[in-house]
């Protein structure tokens, strides 16, 4: 399995015997939209005739799968016998490598958040949210789950060792939320992906859907993808973003990285929230990671430094959109933060309290996706961070899925939080 631009995976299934043997597929993968459409990114498409990426398995990836007698790995991309500059595994190493370059191991952390639909032939995009009467926050049993689904997916999350930590129930009825345990900045990423194609198949196979859409019910909340990011030292050392005898019990490494966080927070919502529908989540009022801020165990900021100390100091970024490039949206973070620490960004004073009803700034993220678009084509330093290409055929691609959006005879409006498009639901339910 791969991953491409748009976060969705690809792959072809293969005999044992052949695991080590490279695959070659159309470049024009990672240079096309969900609607299958080819675009024109110089050098990676028509103007170059098309031509093959390979495939390289990582072994060290190959784990158990969810389908019989199949196990599932991990492939990175090259391209003219070199790394792919478009494949967003490669641009999470990328800022993995300027990390250790620091001396530091980038650790992270998902927390999978998705919904269980219902099938509705009538319905646009054929699903509806479940209907569990007895649904309750961080619910189990019949009060998170009224499918069978969740034991399904703990059950494959464990056969695959996705190093699972739990499922449980979320806020809004169908909402789950699955977490995996922190790790190796590449090696959580991919049990994230593997994550998001697994809940999806095991629930097809039930006749449900599983979407990670950022907002697939304006009467309900939306589904993030928080990161939990830390540093541990490449030499062997204790978290360092822990210092006991700091304020707050956090390093000055960790209030530069928040600092660097904060100052790139408009543009990084590109790489958190690529879909149109991302923005009827990233509003203030449902927690979603809206400020550009951050707080001491405050889930209105949306860089949270969680009570925990020791090795489980953390920065959790609670803006990611379920439907993010965990690839992607990792990068942007890692990059964001080592900008902090290169340039001595301090953090400032956190949020207290609502920071709703009084934040502490009126920096935010951008109110749809033609704004994160603007933001991030303005700033040069992260653009040049992610890589010249992969920004260029990123950027291409945002525009068009703003264009399909557009050319629905839709209209983004000033009530995005309240309102939700059959569009919308069409065109995403069947990818994310």
């Amino acid at each position: 399995m791969w991953c491409d631009l748009n976060g969705l995976s690809h792959g072809r299934y293969v005999p044992e015997r052949r695991m080590n043997e490279h695959g070659h597929h159309a470049v024009t993968t990672l240079t096309m939209g969900i609607d299958r459409e080819i675009l024109p990114v110089e050098g990676y498409a028509a103007d170059v005739g098309f031509p093959d990426l390979s495939t390289v398995p990582l072994r060290e990836t190959r784990r158990p799968g969810w389908e019989v007698d199949t196990d599932v790995a991990i492939a990175d991309l090259e391209f003219q016998h070199a790394p792919l500059a478009l494949s967003p595994r490669a641009a999470l190493a990328k800022a993995v490598e300027a990390w250790r370059a620091l001396g530091y191991e980038p650790m992270l952390g998902y927390e999978m958040e998705f919904y269980v639909m219902q099938a509705d032939a009538s319905a646009p995009g054929g699903y509806v949210p479940l209907v569990i009467p007895s649904h309750r926050v961080y619910g189990v049993g019949m009060g998170g789950d009224n499918t069978g689904l969740m034991f399904d997916f703990f059950d494959a999350a464990e056969i695959s060792e996705l190093d699972l930590e739990g499922v449980m129930g979320e806020f809004s009825p169908g909402q789950m939320e699955l977490n995996m345990k922190y790790g190796p900045a590449l090696d959580a990423a991919d049990r994230a992906f593997i994550c998001k194609e697994m809940t999806r198949e095991l629930a097809a196979v039930k006749g449900f859907g599983v979407t990670y859409m950022g907002r697939p019910s304006a009467v309900m909340v939306g589904s993030g993808l928080h990161i939990n990011f830390s540093l541990s030292p490449v030499d062997g050392g204790l978290n360092a973003f822990d210092d006991p005898h700091a304020e707050y019990g956090i390093s000055e490494l960790c209030r530069h990285s928040l600092g660097g966080l904060i100052r790139h927070h408009e543009a990084q919502a590109l790489m958190c929230a690529p879909t149109v529908n991302s923005y009827r989540r990233l509003i203030p009022g449902i927690i979603a990671g809206y400020w550009a801020n951050w707080g001491l165990d405050n889930r209105s900021s949306t860089y949270r430094i969680p009570g925990e100390r020791g090795n489980a100091t953390r920065i959790e970024n609670r803006m990611p959109c379920g439907t993010a490039n965990v690839y992607l949206a990792a990068a942007a973070m890692l990059n964001a933060a080592l900008i902090g620490v290169a340039e001595g960004i301090d953090c400032g004073t956190p949020q207290a309290g609502d920071g709703d009803s009084e934040p502490n700034t009126d920096r935010h993220t951008p109110h749809s996706l033609a704004e994160a678009i603007a933001a991030y084509e303005a700033d040069e330093l992260l653009q040049n961070a992610m890589g010249a290409d992969l920004s260029r055929a990123y950027l291409a691609l945002r525009k068009h899925e703003l264009g399909l959006f557009e050319a629905s005879g839709n209209t983004w409006t000033e009530n995005a939080g309240e309102e939700l498009t059959d569009w919308e639901l069409e065109h995403y339910l069947p990818f994310y």
